[in-house]
């Protein structure tokens, strides 16, 4: 859900109520606080919306290495047409047969990009490129925040550099 900061803004009353009664946090100040970060919230996902509306409706195909992007999807009005690895498991690996039929898919759609991230390994996703050929990765941080000055070192700094990698990928 980290994809979709509305989401997230619905989860934070209860974390901050969590704190108010089993951290014994000072109630004024946890309500000023998720306010403000309420606000924020809404801020950047507004700033998100018309970041994506620089993308073609027809180019709104999202194709990534884990599951990792169906709640911006859903939000933003994209569509996640394959992952490379098949299930969440860590564990799992693509096939080839599932990779050839993922290839397929990615030109058939004329996807773009495809979305690698920094938690994984790339090296299925740059396979998968390869294959198809004329296609890009780009990496997104999705399971941890950017170390400093990577512009995804805050959660709203993960957000927009997350978008703005997306954007400029399928624009």
């Amino acid at each position: 859900m980290w994809f979709d900061p509305h989401r997230v803004s619905e989860a934070l009353p209860a974390l901050a109520q969590a704190l108010k009664t089993s951290a014994g946090l000072d109630p004024a100040a946890v309500d000023a606080c998720l306010a403000s970060y309420q606000a924020e919230l809404d801020a950047v996902d507004a700033e998100i919306a018309a970041m994506v509306e620089q993308v073609p409706a027809e180019s709104r195909k999202l194709v990534t290495n884990h599951e990792a992007l169906a709640y911006f999807a859903d939000r933003y009005g994209f569509e996640v047409i394959g992952t490379v690895i098949p299930t969440p498991a860590s564990m799992a690996q693509a096939s080839p047969a599932q990779l050839e039929e993922l290839a397929e898919i990615i030109e058939h759609e004329g996807v773009k990009a495809l979305f690698a991230e920094t938690v994984h390994s790339t090296d299925d996703v740059e396979a998968l490129a390869s294959r198809v050929g004329d296609v890009e990765v780009v990496t997104l941080y999705t399971g941890s925040l950017g170390p400093p000055g990577s512009g995804a070192d805050t959660y709203i700094g993960f957000l927009r550099t997350n978008t703005e990698l997306i954007v400029d990928a399928l624009d």
